[in-house]
């Protein structure tokens, strides 16, 4: 099993406001990492999340299980209110923006090269 992991982000909160979630996960988001990843998501679009931003800063590789976990939690924001996904991804970090130009998601997923950048696309207006 690949290492792998997934936390919060609790003082993001201030900027984004309390609807945002920002996680963090840094090694491989793989088929073992995947159910994890969606039963985390899943657990704060219950308790009424609007946003996530997930920071992959530190993830060295990414499979398309765990694009399929993202584009379904952004699915399902987006339908029950009008939510969505951003993730956050250094340039730097070739290897995983190649997996997401080539799964084509870029419609249901926003990419922002910094945590900064996906926190202002979340931001409440006003």
């Amino acid at each position: 099993m690949a290492f792998f992991y997934l936390s919060e982000d609790t003082t993001a909160l201030a900027c984004a406001g309390e609807q945002v979630i920002v996680l963090v996960a840094g090694g491989e988001l793989d088929h073992h990492a995947s159910p994890t990843l969606r039963q985390q998501i899943a657990g704060y679009i219950e308790a009424g999340k609007r946003s996530l931003v997930l920071d992959l800063s530190a993830v060295t590789f990414i499979d398309s299980t765990a694009i399929g976990v993202l584009v379904g939690a952004a699915v399902r924001l987006q339908e029950a209110n009008g939510g969505s996904v951003a993730v956050v991804c250094a340039p730097a970090n070739e290897r995983v923006l190649r997996i997401f130009d080539i799964a084509g998601v870029g419609n249901a997923i926003t990419l922002s090269s910094s945590r900064e950048d996906a926190l202002l696309a979340m931001a409440p207006a006003g």
